[in-house]
């Protein structure tokens, strides 16, 4: 057996750790809106019950003055029985605990962030020479709501983050006059906002757990992707990600990299297109944003195309051109790279489009 309550306050001491020392880079209003995501499964609340202003806001004040107390601490060793792990031996932590129904994730987000994850394990896979882990209900997390990472040969996909995230998809949409990918998105799940008023929480629930089955096998095969793209994303790409954390030219890369990892051939829009997800393609497009949606503009042409058409060489052409754009724009960066010219604001000057 395991003290598996032991471990969970490790994790989440690490956790507090990581959300003290970054809480300051997310916009008030997605620090917000993390907080109380964060505070409905700390309380074990379902997706759609709403937060009472009294409740967490005591927690809100407590959890902000914790912070302040760790914001200058270290990470600290993760012991499991009579053996210690770095944080971020994923491997060898969920050498132990996965056994007991359990797994363990540790990477990097955004502004070089660090995130942890502690959860029941549900499921189990092999995917070549990758072993896929999907995580249940969460007994320790930081503020970090990414849905699925990779470490190594371990891929991680998180079940109860995603779904809260389509539920907050799904009440927005359900707040604006909304007609657009998100929109069809439900609808091609059999979900709109306009049963809503009829249909039962529960029932919606079920619905949004089986969208949320069906987009995390998606999920597999961005990281997939990503790991395949590791020759042409070397030591340098990492190198340099370290050398402009807190950058608009960060975020500029890492979208680049998701978008290479998209379009690739064994990367989640392939995966998507050889299985004709008609609903998986919508929320993909759905939720391209930012940079993201700067380097890879044709995929939203394409989609209106195909809405008219359902042809999907339409989105196969899009995938491929979008993949030689981005590799492009790779290549001139490792050419930056290698003429010691690869400063944050060259990058900004040179290759972020303007505008």
């Amino acid at each position: 057996m395991i003290d598996i309550e032991g471990i969970t306050s490790q994790v989440k001491y690490n956790c507090n750790i990581s959300d003290a020392q970054f809480w300051g880079y997310y916009s008030p209003c997605g620090l917000l809106l993390r907080m109380r995501d964060l505070y409905k499964i700390e309380s074990g609340m379902k997706p759609w019950e709403a937060v009472n202003i009294k409740d967490i806001g005591p927690w809100m004040e407590t959890r902000e003055e914790l912070w302040h107390e760790l914001e200058d601490s270290e990470f600290q060793n993760i012991q499991v029985n009579s053996r210690v792990f770095k944080p971020f031996d994923v491997k060898g932590i969920n050498a132990e605990i996965e056994k007991h129904g359990y797994v363990y994730g540790a990477g990097y987000g955004n502004f070089l962030k660090p995130l942890f994850i502690l959860a029941e394990l549900t499921e189990k896979s092999e995917r070549g020479r990758y072993g896929v882990y999907i995580a249940g209900q969460e007994k320790a997390r930081d503020l970090s709501t990414s849905p699925a990472m990779i470490r190594g040969s371990t891929i991680l996909l998180r079940h109860e983050t995603m779904k809260m995230f389509f539920w907050g998809k799904f009440e927005e949409m359900g707040a604006i006059k909304y007609s657009g990918a998100l929109y069809h998105a439900f609808s091609d799940y059999g979900i709109s906002t306009g049963p809503k008023a009829e249909m039962p929480p529960e029932k919606i629930d079920q619905i949004i757990s089986l969208i949320t089955k069906e987009e995390l096998s998606s999920y597999i095969h961005h990281e997939i992707g990503e790991a395949s793209q590791r020759r042409i994303l070397g030591r340098w790409w990492k190198e340099l990600l370290m050398e402009l954390p807190y950058s608009r030219a960060e975020l500029y890369i890492r979208a680049l990299k998701d978008i290479m990892s998209d379009t690739c051939r064994s990367g989640m829009l392939a995966y998507i297109i050889e299985n004709k997800k008609t609903g998986s393609l919508s929320f993909y497009v759905s939720l391209l944003s930012g940079y993201r949606k700067t380097i890879f503009p044709n995929i939203l042409t394409a989609y209106r195309r195909f809405r008219e058409t359902e042809n999907w060489d339409i989105i196969e052409k899009a995938r491929v051109e979008g993949y030689k754009k981005a590799g492009d724009s790779v290549r001139k960066l490792k050419e930056m790279v290698d003429k010691g010219r690869a400063s944050a604001e060259v990058i900004e000057k040179e290759i972020i489009p303007s505008g």
